[in-house]
């Protein structure tokens, strides 16, 4: 009885069949979203009233304010206490 090793062209041929069958397949597609012209102006809209009102906030000091700098502090020492 003889006993023959495995050769490894018996895989080299299997992994060439499967390399030609990928490229004849058509690419994955992907998801994609789309986000129409009214729904980009409604976010920029709302985005400009934010940032006005942040503006006016600050030229009127509303952030260097005692209740304001007293809630922030507030907030780090909560942070820091974790």
């Amino acid at each position: 009885m003889e006993i023959r090793g495995i050769t490894t062209k018996v895989y080299q041929a299997d992994d060439k069949v499967k390399s030609q069958t990928n490229k004849s397949q058509e690419p994955v597609k992907k998801d994609k979203i789309e986000i129409s012209d009214e729904a980009k102006a409604l976010q920029s809209d709302s985005t400009d009233k934010k940032l006005s009102e942040i503006k006016e906030k600050i030229e009127s000091g509303f952030y260097n304010s005692e209740k304001v700098l007293s809630k922030v502090a507030e907030s780090i020492l909560k942070e820091i206490s974790k």
